[in-house]
């Protein structure tokens, strides 16, 4: 039996996120990050997990949910898969942590079409994926981030210059 290396990431806020769309924005760093794991080791996930911690003064403690998908590592589709769940579930309190895991791991074997999606924008995606992973492997992840990770809430900047979660 393979033993693949976790699929993971958990970050504490510095504050109290009060507006779900500065949380929103650290999800889809988050996710990022996760699937340019997967690429890397050439795996696929078939379940994604999101769990949300509320503020202590939450009279509400957070939620926990997990969603089964197709095999992927694509990094839109993790993407709106957390973000799904995050909308679904979220119950307009302030955030405080933000957990986030990929499970069912299966070795990617070629890239799976679907017919409900053009091929030929399925493959590019692939390749715009590859390539900014070869980017931020090569110049550091901050080297390719969304405008949004500049926004107020965001943690992309900072959390791309820590080792382990820890100043490098």
């Amino acid at each position: 039996m393979i033993r693949w290396p976790l699929f993971q990431l958990r970050l504490t806020l510095e504050r109290d996120y009060h507006d779900p769309f500065e949380v929103a924005i650290v999800i889809r760093e988050m996710a990022e990050e996760i699937a340019m794991r997967l690429r890397k080791h050439h795996v696929n996930t078939t379940v994604v997990h999101i769990g949300v911690r509320y503020s202590k003064y939450s009279i509400k403690s957070g939620f926990r949910h997990q969603l089964k998908i197709e095999a992927t590592s694509s990094t839109k589709e993790i993407v709106t898969h957390f973000l799904t769940l995050f909308w679904k579930y979220y119950e307009n309190e302030a955030v405080r942590q933000v957990e986030m895991n990929c499970g069912g791991i299966v070795k990617k074997i070629g890239l799976q079409l679907n017919i409900f999606e053009n091929p030929i924008q399925t493959v590019n995606q692939e390749q715009l994926d590859v390539t900014i992973d070869k980017i931020r492997a090569r110049y550091g992840f901050k080297s390719m981030m969304h405008a949004s990770s500049l926004l107020t809430g965001s943690t992309g900047l900072t959390r791309s210059e820590m080792v382990g979660g820890h100043k490098g």
